[in-house]
């Protein structure tokens, strides 16, 4: 596969192109085979871009420059070891990867979701989740390579259109406690993170407790996506006793339709994400939600998304318990499964 680099005379010059090939694909971890002055600054193929770093280059200001997207800088990360990113050293820049859905022939890739409720300094709830132990988890994520997606890269993965980070993990909340804004919110933001919430819209705004539109649209400027948990959190997965089933059938229309159309018009948005009350549904639910025109329903079975998951049953772990150990145990990115 032929290369050529920004300075077309180059290849022209006396120089074998043994040593020049060199460079390229080793020139990230050893000495320069070629006097700087000489070596070209880019390489180009229909795949790749190696790129001779200059002081103050970063993954996000390459990925803007060769991906047209800053926040693609994982794909520069994940092509490089750590210590590719120094001055002079080549830098790999991916154009294509192929393999979209994550899979080797030792496994394949899983997104794991984790899923909260609310926060406090401190908590006498499963359901909350307190301050300092929320930073320590948002803490390892960083330390540990995570990268935090939104719906629409799930989206993508789940329809084998586009590759997704490594470890991947989405993080998401439930509800719209205003403790997420509170709370929740200064920390991900100190880490670099974002978060999926998930709002039933009969609770926005009616308390001190309870996050605003206002909040949201906040929220939402700062990267965070907003998506519905119904309109007022009833168990959609049977009829109430005083309903028949025509009225059955109304109220999941209204809960899943109508809190879309709510959530679209106050956010200014095609909202993509459902999550049902309690993860209960059934047959009908999943229907309906599709019908709505979500692209991916959630539930809290426990466990790990591949790209093969039906993307209305999609998996979430509630965070309930509060020992690092069992939270890293959640993270699960990969599925082994050798195929020799």
């Amino acid at each position: 596969m032929a290369l050529t680099d920004s300075r077309s005379t180059l290849l022209s010059a006396d120089i074998p192109l043994f040593l020049i090939f060199l460079v390229v694909f080793s020139g990230c971890a050893g000495p320069n085979a070629i006097p700087t002055l000489m070596r070209p600054d880019v390489y180009r193929s229909d795949e790749r871009i190696l790129h001779r770093l200059k002081p103050g280059e970063t993954p996000e200001i390459l990925a803007e420059k060769y991906l047209g997207d800053a926040r693609l800088a994982w794909m520069v990360e994940d092509a490089n070891p750590k210590e590719a990113f120094l001055p002079d050293r080549f830098v790999v820049i991916p154009l294509v990867i192929p393999n979209r859905a994550g899979i080797t022939d030792k496994g394949y890739q899983t997104v794991p979701i984790l899923c909260y409720h609310r926060f406090a300094l401190s908590c006498d709830s499963p359901l909350c989740m307190p301050a300092d132990i929320f930073e320590q988890q948002i803490r390892y994520l960083k330390e540990n390579g995570y990268r935090v997606i939104g719906p629409e890269a799930l989206v993508d993965f789940l329809d084998y259109r586009k590759p997704i980070p490594k470890k991947a993990v989405m993080i998401s909340v439930d509800d719209g406690y205003r403790s997420v804004y509170d709370v929740a919110y200064p920390i991900l933001k100190k880490y670099g993170f974002t978060a999926t919430l998930f709002i039933y819209i009969d609770y926005v705004g009616v308390s001190s407790q309870a996050i605003t539109w206002d909040q949201l649209r906040e929220l939402k400027g700062e990267g965070f996506y907003i998506g519905s948990h119904s309109a007022s959190h009833s168990d959609l997965s049977k009829q109430k006793k005083d309903e028949d089933g025509a009225a059955y059938l109304a109220r999941l229309k209204w809960e899943i339709f109508k809190s879309k159309q709510i959530i679209d018009e106050k956010l200014d948005q095609d909202t993509i994400i459902f999550s049902y009350p309690f993860g209960r549904r059934n047959l009908t639910v999943a229907s309906l939600a599709r019908k709505a025109g979500y692209k991916i329903a959630v539930t809290v079975d426990r466990g790990s998304n591949p790209f093969f998951a039906d993307p209305f049953l999609i998996k979430r772990d509630q965070i309930l318990k509060r020992d690092m150990d069992r939270f890293a145990s959640r993270l699960k990115t990969f599925t082994n499964y050798p195929l020799e």
